[in-house]
Order: C-alpha cells, then structure tokens, then sequence
C-alpha cells in the first residue's frame, strides 16, 4: 500500500503534464490553420465558419489575448 500511493501521484503529474503538451501541440496546430499555414497542401481558403470555430476553440483554450481574438477574427470577416 505504501508504494502504490507514490505512484499513483507519479502518474497523476506524468498525465497531467503531458495532456498540458497535447493541449499546447493542438492549440499551435489550430493557430497554424487559422493564420492560414495549412498543413499537407491544403488550402488556406478555408471556410470563415470553420476558421471563426478554430479561432474560438484557440481562445478559450487560453492561447490567445481578448485582443488577438477579436484581430484575427476581424481578418477573417474581412472588416
């Protein structure tokens, strides 16, 4: 029992750590396609719809300010 509880904490901060990763490689990936730097060729005139959920999906995530949001929002509505 006394060893169990150390490595159920090793593996707890080893998953958490490495889901912040994922997290992080996703939001890069997401903030690629929105920037217009669409992996394997594709092109970057992607849906407005489908970039503004991406865009939103990178700012809830953290990984963008309110106002990086709103300018990259503003590019892809064309205002």
């Amino acid at each position: 029992m006394e060893v169990i509880i150390p490595v159920v904490i090793v593996l707890a901060i080893l998953s958490f750590i490495l889901g912040r990763a994922h997290d992080s490689s996703l939001a890069r990936k997401i903030g690629n396609e929105v920037r217009g730097q669409a992996p394997h060729g594709r092109t970057s005139q992607e849906d407005p719809v489908v970039l503004l959920e991406k865009l939103h999906r990178l700012k809830e995530a953290g990984a963008l300010t309110d106002a990086e949001y709103e300018a990259q929002k503003a590019r892809i509505l064309g205002a």
